[in-house]
């Protein structure tokens, strides 16, 4: 139960090696026994320099470098006990915590294979805790290997300092207006054998005062709320900060909640919460008070009855004072057969923060995000990197934005840690700064042409067929964001469609081609559109007349021609994203009516299907591969490609085109084909067409005039033999001119069949 305070236990080590073999496994036994797993270590070793050959020491030093997180050396002993054990007939356990230390450290396929060993070993008793985490985990080192080199950007973990971190463990960070709250086994007075001599060996709360983006020294927690004779831990405040609900603990790890209130700068001397709260026979810790929609609660961690496994989180509502309602269990999203520990409630994401060793993860705990009211949890998200590591990540909190970031903290034995006993061997507090995206964005400097098209191409995704489903229009009202929520509303169906008929590693990775999908495109989408916009606004109120090119994409799954025009409805979204930005701000720029002679405008090309891949399904009845695969998803986009700039001052000519495709859907091969394009110059000065070219022998090109005044137009035509094509067919011209832009780009598309 050494996750209910989540501690490193004492590293004291008698001082005398010359022992005899038998004596030496004694004092390692007692220092086993007695929860100090690095000085039993240290015996066992010395045993093993007499004698390594017997498999129980083998085994007992396996357990002892494992619950002191020395995860390499405890993986190496494990694998000797597993091959001397000639597959687990003495101690069947071992190739399970061989499985448990590679993961640790990261060896996820060699974990894979080793997890199958264990699920087979315990196969007999398919309901057991130990087939179904072998289960689980296998599945898991499938997920973190995918996941290993998955970040989240603008977000910064650092080790908080040796103001508050020590070699021994400090953990449960809770920041209180201009103070920081947090918990540690410190020992006050230890040899340089590591051996403590501190009478008051106890879990202790502190506090250290934050200033100025500095912390300044911590110090015990003044008052009756350390009780020299428990471990006190996990402390969290109600709203007026004058509550402080904690956890106390005695030896044996047994774990209740009491409170302590403050009054007139002092402490009272802490009182149980009501039965209720700590129910009988049972370990209840980890407070976590918070107000949701004007409503108070206390979140928890208790392996009372009606939990789902160990340690489970329970919710309670703070009715009056001290009154609370019944215990609600955070439901089976949430809790899992194994541990979820450390809850906190985030009132401004509105998300439940937590810990878990059962939810796939990259190691050990993993901190997750179940959004929505305590009483409707969705399903966990794993916070990936740098939060999560392969290590033990617990104790997440965030609070409020403040200078443009929202500051948190973070418990883990992460490498960076403090240590005398070894680089993972106990916990420190970090820092996690989450900084603001449209600041960041604010603070991009962008002086030319090239400064701004680095952040492109963005890529807008859409679920098929929208918007405006059925239909043969080639515009709609909806701004992009609202089918953009409407597509990440779909994201637990298209997991389901997408797996569905797959068992086990299959339906895994078709789980999380998805969970990839939404993430690193859809999502990811919109999150550059986020910081595009900004730019392309800032860049226009400079008085810049700019040009995007956007590029429309669909599935095979429909007509030619309809797909054609959902392509152009996908982009007439993203113009109304536009109009409807802020406060309109686009709209002077949109209608080149902005006082700083600012312009937008755009050049639109609907490819449809044509330049979709032959591997996407265009079956309708196989929905699975033609609507929720990923690959079908990744062909439903539109993309803001390029920007083009013109000077705002002096004359210039600026070549336009109404429409700059055209699309003649189906034809018999040999057909001649042939369209005109109206190239007007829309400037102030003459426009000089000064070359063209076609990039295929198939298409001829030529316009009606080479030179255009202001106000005028020319045509150009597009002539394109059919004879050797076939199937889907994208042909292009390029014009370059004197003009803004320099270069446009003109597409025709087709499909050719024969007869």
């Amino acid at each position: 139960m050494r996750y209910i305070l989540v501690i490193m236990i004492s590293c004291g080590v008698l001082s005398s090696y010359a022992q005899s073999y038998k004596q030496l496994i004694d004092y390692a036994d007692i220092n086993a026994e007695a929860g100090d797993f690095y000085g039993a270590s240290i015996y066992y070793e010395q045993a093993m320099k007499i004698d390594s050959s017997k498999i129980e020491l083998l085994y007992k030093y396996a357990q002892a470098l494992r619950k002191y997180n020395n995860y390499t050396k405890a993986a190496y002993y494990y694998e000797k006990v597993w091959d001397k054990d000639k597959g687990g007939r003495i101690y069947k356990d071992a190739s399970f915590w061989l499985a448990s230390m590679q993961k640790y450290n990261a060896e996820y396929r060699t974990a894979s294979k080793t997890w199958k060993k264990v699920k087979s070993k315990y196969s007999r008793n398919k309901k057991g805790y130990e087939y179904l985490k072998a289960r689980q985990e296998g599945l898991s080192c499938n997920y973190a290997n995918r996941i290993k080199n998955d970040s989240v950007e603008n977000i910064y973990v650092n080790n908080i300092g040796k103001n508050i971190n020590t070699t021994d463990s400090e953990f449960a960070a809770n920041k209180v207006t201009d103070k920081l709250f947090f918990s540690s086994l410190r020992a006050n007075n230890k040899t340089e054998e590591l051996e403590v001599h501190d009478d008051w060996y106890r879990v202790k709360q502190y506090e250290a005062v934050l200033k100025d983006s500095t912390i300044k020294a911590s110090k015990l927690i003044e008052g009756s709320i350390n009780s020299s004779q428990l471990h006190n831990a996990n402390s969290s405040f109600n709203a007026d900060k004058r509550i402080l609900f904690f956890t106390q603990c005695d030896s044996l790890n047994r774990c209740k909640l009491v409170y302590a209130k403050l009054n007139n700068g002092k402490w009272s001397e802490p009182r149980d919460l009501p039965e209720r709260i700590n129910a009988e026979g049972t370990t209840t810790t980890q407070p976590n008070f918070c107000i949701i929609d004007g409503q108070e609660y206390l979140f928890f961690v208790s392996n009372r009855k009606g939990g789902y496994g160990k340690l489970d989180i329970w919710f309670s509502r703070i009715l009056d004072g001290n009154t609370f309602s019944k215990p609600v269990n955070a439901g089976k999203l949430v809790n899992s057969i194994d541990n979820e520990v450390t809850p906190f409630y985030d009132t401004v994401d509105k998300a439940l923060y937590f810990s878990s060793n059962w939810h796939f993860g990259k190691g050990g705990f993993d901190v997750f995000k179940s959004k929505g009211a305590p009483e409707n949890l969705t399903k966990p998200e794993n916070l990936l990197a740098p939060i999560n590591t392969q290590w033990n990540d617990l104790y997440y909190t965030i609070y409020p934005e403040n200078n443009n970031e929202r500051v948190g903290y973070l418990t883990s034995n992460r490498l960076g840690s403090y240590y005398e006993k070894g680089p993972t061997c106990c916990n420190d507090i970090y820092e996690v700064k989450i900084l603001n995206e449209e600041k960041i964005a604010e603070n991009q400097e962008i002086v030319t042409l090239d400064d701004l098209n680095k952040y492109l191409p963005v890529t807008l995704y859409f679920h098929n067929d929208r918007p405006g489903p059925r239909s043969m229009d080639t515009a709609v009202d909806l701004n992009y964001l609202t089918t953009y929520d409407y597509y990440t509303s779909l994201h637990p169906k298209y997991r389901t469609e997408y797996a569905k008929g797959l068992k086990d590693e299959q339906a895994l990775e078709a789980e999380l081609d998805i969970d990839n999908l939404f993430k690193h495109y859809v999502d990811k989408g919109v999150s550059d559109l986020n910081l595009f916009t900004t730019l392309l606004l800032a860049e226009l109120k400079k008085g810049q007349k700019i040009e995007i090119t956007i590029k429309g994409f669909a599935s095979p799954l429909a007509k030619t021609e309809y797909n054609v025009n959902l392509t152009k409805r996908r982009i007439s979204s993203l113009i109304n994203y536009l109009k409807e930005y802020g406060n309109g701000d686009f709209i002077p720029y949109l209608n080149a009516t902005a006082p700083d002679g600012g312009a937008l405008s755009f050049v639109k090309i609907p490819f449809g299907e044509y330049t979709a891949s032959n591997n996407v399904s265009d079956n309708y009845n196989d929905q699975r591969n033609s609507v929720y695969s990923k690959g079908a998803a990744l062909e439903r986009k539109i993309e803001i490609q390029s920007v083009t700039f013109a000077e705002r001052k002096g004359d210039y000519a600026a070549l336009t085109v109404g429409a700059g495709t055209y699309d003649f859907g189906k034809v018999e091969q040999g057909t001649h084909l042939k369209h005109d394009f109206v190239i007007k110059n829309t400037g102030n000065a003459p426009l000089e067409i000064v070359g063209m070219e076609t990039a295929c022998g198939c298409t001829k090109i030529s316009i009606d005039t080479q030179k255009i005044p202001p106000g005028g137009q020319a045509t150009f035509t597009m002539e394109l033999d059919t004879r050797n094509l076939e199937g889907k067919q994208v042909k292009s011209a390029t014009i370059f001119a004197n003009s803004f832009p320099k270069i446009k780009r003109l597409v025709l598309t087709t499909e050719i069949f024969k007869e």
